[in-house]
């Protein structure tokens, strides 16, 4: 973790994290509000919308892999990260879109019922663990291979 020598977590690391966990919480939020739009059946016109996620999806997976082919990975691992992050990028703003639209639509549903700090707490410890998995991303692929998880 990146602290001072009196363990303090350094200003600049707050500055850069900071802003990268909010946005993936607010994220997060509107995504898991669309999974509750959906299940509850209160997601008219999602079908006339799907294209668009199709499309965006698609994007996202040429876009990573013109990315990754000009990094360190090429050949298959680039291939697999690309289409890694399609089917994040296409569920993601599939789901937050439809969250949006959810809570713009039956807004009683979402505040009165406080559905959204529920919705909201389970993002913020989503993203922080997200934070906390990509930072030690090698002791947890380390843990999963020896099965020490």
């Amino acid at each position: 973790m990146a602290t001072s020598a009196n363990g303090y977590l350094e200003r600049d690391v707050l500055a850069r994290a900071g802003p990268l966990i909010g946005a993936t919480t607010l994220a997060l939020t509107a995504a898991f509000l669309g999974i509750v739009g959906i299940a509850s059946g209160n997601a008219g016109g999602l079908v006339g919308r799907l294209p668009l996620y199709v499309l965006a999806g698609s994007v996202g997976f040429v876009a990573a892999l013109l990315a990754a082919e000009h990094s360190e990975y090429y050949g298959r691992p680039a291939l697999v990260t690309a289409a890694g992050v399609g089917v994040v990028g296409f569920v993601m703003i599939g789901l937050g879109t439809e969250g949006v639209v959810y809570g713009v639509t039956y807004p009683d549903a979402v505040v009165a019922s406080h559905l959204f700090v529920y919705l909201l707490s389970a993002a913020i410890v989503a993203s922080g663990v997200g934070y906390w998995t990509v930072r030690n991303w090698r002791d947890v692929t380390t843990a999963v291979n020896t099965s020490g998880l």
